[in-house]
Formats: C-alpha cells, structure tokens, sequence
C-alpha cells in the first residue's frame, strides 16, 4: 500500500486519510498482513470499517487519499539538561 506521496505503508506508520471517521483523522498501522488498523489517539480501539477500503485509492479519483505523518516505532526521546 502507497500513499500520495508514493511512500510504502510499514507497520507503526501514522497515518493522516484527510478526513474524520468518529471524529478521528490520524490512524496507526500494526501490522500489514493481516491488516490491523487503530485509531491513533486510542490505540486500543480497532478499526471498525474496513480496513483495506480505508487505504485503497479513491473510487471517483483512482488516487490515494492518506498520507504517512509519522511512524510510532521511529518517536525521537529528547532529553532536557540543565546548566
């Protein structure tokens, strides 16, 4: 799975699809196959819809609707040092 900027989907990828689905916009991808999706700010939630519609291009523009933001496996720690 690509998204519009023609970037591979890997797991731990957060994802944008650039409109609401329960209010949400941003999606965490666990694993490819099989496909699990959740919604990223209550990761514990699967979902619900399927789930490979969600990431299949647009059926009126044959493009992809989401974008890779980030991925949860790549977060950078910085650390605060006092002087």
């Amino acid at each position: 799975m690509i998204d519009k900027n023609d970037k591979e989907i890997v797991p731990g990828d957060v994802i944008d699809i650039h409109q609401t689905v329960n209010g949400q916009n941003k999606f965490v991808v666990l694993s490819i196959s099989p496909l699990d999706v959740r919604y990223a700010y209550y990761i514990t939630r699967t979902y619900e819809y399927d789930m490979n519609e969600l990431l299949a291009p647009s059926r009126f523009t044959g493009e992809t609707d989401f974008e890779i933001v980030g991925n949860i496996n790549k977060v950078q720690i910085k650390t605060v040092t006092s002087q």
